[in-house]
């Protein structure tokens, strides 16, 4: 599991790089079209190819360390078997959602590529951006299986990541 952790902070590092990345460019495209009416070309298209690398890079993440926001639709009413019942229950879905969603984005992919599809303005290809959610959708699968495994067997799925406090900042606990 501490690898898997490892890998979820590496990729969600990268996603807060281009995300930061992405809101300065948002700021200096509002900045130059509404101050000198002279947009930056192409911002749009950068936004939404940078937003689908975020959003993929911070699935494993966000799921590792409960970030998701939880309704307990079916209660366990104290039952430790049922409660890994449901645990179980809600990862195999997720195996499934997240399955269909790398093959579906990897066959999409190669339409694009056969299609030549790209964004409208500086024409940047869909293909690899498809690639990259079809890869980090098999990676939260390796992530729902590996959790799935743990649960079967009765082991720990606690997160190893370390949520750093920021100075002066209470310190606030996850589970």
């Amino acid at each position: 599991m501490r690898v898997l952790d490892n890998l979820c902070v590496g990729f969600a590092m990268i996603a807060g790089l281009i995300l930061f990345g992405l809101v300065g460019l948002t700021f200096l495209d509002v900045i130059m079209r509404y101050i000198f009416s002279s947009p930056i070309f192409g911002a749009r298209d950068v936004l939404e190819m940078g937003m689908v690398v975020v959003i993929s890079l911070g699935f494993p993440f966000t799921w590792r360390i409960g970030g998701h926001i939880v309704v307990d639709l079916l209660p366990d009413y104290g039952f430790s078997f049922l409660t890994a019942v449901r645990d179980l229950f809600v990862r195999l879905i997720g195996v499934v959602i997240f399955g269909l969603l790398a093959w579906r984005s990897w066959y999409t992919a190669e339409d694009a590529a056969l299609f030549n599809e790209k964004t409208n303005m500086i024409e940047l290809p869909f293909q690899p951006f498809l690639w990259l959610l079809a890869f980090a959708s098999v990676f939260q699968v390796v992530v729902l299986l590996t959790e799935s495994i743990h649960i079967l067997f009765k082991e720990n799925i606690k997160h190893n990541i370390k949520l750093h406090q920021i100075p002066g900042e209470s310190v606030v606990q996850h589970d």
